[in-house]
């Protein structure tokens, strides 16, 4: 079926032709398509100079990137004028986006300065024209092995002083990772490195621990300064002047340093004791110390809230006639420590009062067992060694003696025990070394 467009039955295509709004946009395009067809026929050709341009060189995949060389020269600064030649409605099309310069470095093989040619490479899907030109047409290069070194960050604030009573430890990096630094750079200044440290002026007294922003420092072997890295980004060399590329690269620049503020304080020392029978107190143990009083130094509130420093416990399991010296760590709070150079506290206990005796004890007491259960033991224990009071020791019999077995943890099933053996009628006497019996619990369900 044909469709039949049906047009107004007054139109006509002199007066469209006479009509002064189509005359004006037949006009336009007429004129665009003459003006088109002169610029591709009667003007072809026509140049473009592009000024200002920097070469993008890269040595990826190439045989100076194999050998572990790398680019140590500012080859961003060095500009370029560009000259492209193409059909006028090509070039004027073009910006410096389209293309970009690079250089041939399949021929550098050895540390140095070499002198490349640059050459011009389309940067987008336009094309149609060709560089003419590149001012200047090659560009120097230079070349260095590409190393790196690890060190560790020594940390350096300046002017600190405490406040009264205080002490200014030696300050620490605030992030322990980053207590390493890893350079990488040229060869040629990677070996200059000895050491690397932070500095940061504070030059005022310190009433608590603070942490600082500080700049990074690269030393050579002689601890002159290298290189500076302020917070700000700013690298200076060793005559403060401000550096554009050192060409070095850091795994970090800027390092938060925590200046410790303590307080010291000497104290007197106390030993403590666990496992005491219930008839003698750690007042009643007579003994000897080697170090009476010890300096302490630590965060300002917690050393200003001690009065002593405890010892760690001794188990008084394991003294005996033949067994009366001990070497105890001290007990600390957090952030306290020994400013002595102490590692433990010779405490030697007087046994001259005391005696031994060796029983067989037949009576043992199980508790905690919940009473679903049922429990069989050993009838008795052989060798136990009991300690105490001369007189006590030679008036103690075996009957004044029973073991306990503390069965609250445990289940149906067989198990050894640890006993504690004890007095009703003689409670300054103790146990002296460890004691086991085998259970075997069952269930009454």
């Amino acid at each position: 079926m044909k469709m039949k467009v049906k047009l107004p039955f007054n139109f006509s295509i002199g007066r469209l032709l006479f009509n002064k709004r189509f005359a004006v946009v037949f006009s336009l395009v007429l004129s665009f398509v003459i003006w088109l067809s002169v610029m591709i026929n009667q003007n072809p050709v026509r140049e473009q100079v592009f000024t200002d341009i920097a070469a993008n060189i890269s040595i990826d995949n190439t045989a100076a990137s194999d050998m572990g060389l790398g680019i140590v020269s500012d080859v961003t600064s060095q500009k370029f004028t560009v000259t492209v030649s193409g059909p006028n409605y090509v070039v004027s099309s073009l910006t410096s986006e389209d293309f970009i310069l690079s250089a041939d470095v399949s021929e550098v093989n050895t540390v140095g300065t070499h002198s490349l040619t640059v050459y011009g490479n389309r940067n987008s899907s336009k094309t149609g024209y060709t560089f003419k030109s590149i001012t200047p047409s090659s560009i120097d290069v230079k070349f260095d092995y590409i190393d790196s070194k690890d060190l560790t960050l020594v940390p350096k604030l300046i002017g600190v002083s405490a406040g009264e009573g205080l002490v200014a430890e030696t300050p620490v990096v605030a992030n322990s990772k980053q207590s390493e630094l890893t350079v990488k750079g040229p060869r040629s200044i990677v070996e200059k490195i000895a050491s690397a440290g932070t500095y940061f002026e504070v030059n005022k007294a310190l009433s608590s621990t603070q942490t600082f922003d500080s700049q990074v420092v690269l030393y050579d072997q002689n601890n002159e300064i290298l290189y500076q890295y302020l917070p700000d980004g700013t690298i200076l060399d060793n005559t403060g002047n401000a550096v554009q590329n050192n060409y070095l690269s850091l795994s970090y620049t800027s390092v938060k340093i925590t200046q410790p503020i303590s307080k010291k304080a000497t104290l007197p020392v106390k030993v403590t004791f666990k496992n005491l029978p219930s008839g003698i107190t750690a007042e009643d143990v007579s003994l000897k110390i080697d170090h009476k009083t010890v300096t302490v130094i630590g965060t300002p509130d917690v050393i200003s809230e001690l009065e002593e420093i405890a010892l760690s416990p001794i188990d008084f399991t394991e003294v005996s006639t033949n067994s009366s010296e001990f070497n105890v760590p001290a007990s600390l709070k957090d952030g306290v420590r020994l400013f002595d150079s102490i590692d433990f506290f010779k405490v030697r206990i007087d046994t001259s009062g005391f005696a031994e005796k060796t029983f067989t004890i037949s009576n043992i007491k199980c508790t905690g067992l919940d009473s679903k259960f049922t429990v069989k033991s050993d009838s008795s224990i052989k060798n136990v060694k009991i300690c105490g009071p001369k007189k006590t020791v030679s008036e103690i019999t075996a009957s004044d003696l029973y073991a306990v077995a503390d069965l609250s943890d445990k289940s149906e099933g067989s198990h050894t025990v640890q006993v504690v053996v004890k007095s009703d009628n003689h409670s300054d006497v103790w146990q002296v070394g460890s004691y086991s019996i085998a259970v075997n619990i069952s269930s009454t369900e």
